[in-house]
């Protein structure tokens, strides 16, 4: 199970801009070891001062027949256009075999979190100082994915807390080739993992692939490694 949510969230995964109230859909499939496991679809609307952002990603083809699963995420906070700040967000996922849900509550800037799936960390339980800022897998979905003016991608820093592990975004690298931009980076666990794991899978490689639509630049491809191999979204 823990698989398909690593494709889920990690992949990351519309439209920006401050003062504009929007529609943000978007359609995505989901390849993962070289072949297509699933379809993914996001919506929601980002206004001056709110936003709400919906997704649900399904499993296609063999995948399907060989497990079928369903995720759906909700998130919802408010914006001034460039800064997100959740105030709510929902997990639920269906294997078909078994269920879980997950819901965060933000409160002064830090989530508080319950659900079938959230449980004791131990001594890797991740503190409220060290969550505080991050946002939700969903939030970070979209800030990957959406549409934005040519000079704001590429500058991109944000950690992720999904109720159990905190863990990083970053996007700093910039290259462009036959008209397309490519924003490279790392996918980083930062918290919530033992030493171990930190040490021997820290980082996987992230790259996003912008192309020119009209006045701004959209996500048409995103790229990441997993400790189960190579993921890919591919915008439809």
């Amino acid at each position: 199970m823990k698989r398909w949510k690593l494709v889920a969230a990690i992949l990351l995964g519309l439209s920006g801009g401050p003062g504009l109230a929007q529609t943000t859909p978007g359609q995505f499939s989901v390849h993962a070891l070289g072949v297509k496991v699933g379809d993914l679809a996001i919506a929601g609307s980002v206004g001056s001062r709110q936003y709400t952002i919906s997704a649900q990603f399904v499993t296609s083809g063999l995948a399907a027949a060989v497990a079928g699963v369903r995720f759906v995420m909700k998130s919802s906070g408010t914006t001034d256009g460039t800064k997100f700040s959740p105030l709510a967000y929902s997990e639920d996922m269906d294997t078909g075999k078994r269920e879980s849900r997950v819901a965060l509550r933000w409160s002064g800037g830090v989530a508080s979190a319950s659900g079938s799936q959230v449980g004791d960390r131990g001594p890797y339980t991740v503190t409220r100082a060290q969550q505080r800022g991050a946002v939700d897998p969903l939030t970070a979905i979209y800030l990957v994915v959406r549409d934005q003016p040519t000079d704001a991608i590429c500058n991109m820093r944000q950690r992720i807390y999904d109720g159990e592990r905190l863990t990083e975004i970053v996007l700093t690298n910039r290259s462009e080739r036959g008209g397309k931009i490519l924003c490279s980076g790392v996918f980083r666990r930062v918290a919530g993992y033992s030493p171990e794991d930190l040490r021997e899978r820290g980082q996987f490689g992230l790259k996003v692939t912008y192309e020119p639509a009209g006045d701004v630049v959209r996500a048409t491809r995103v790229q990441a490694d997993t400790i189960y191999g190579k993921a890919r979204l591919q915008r439809r």
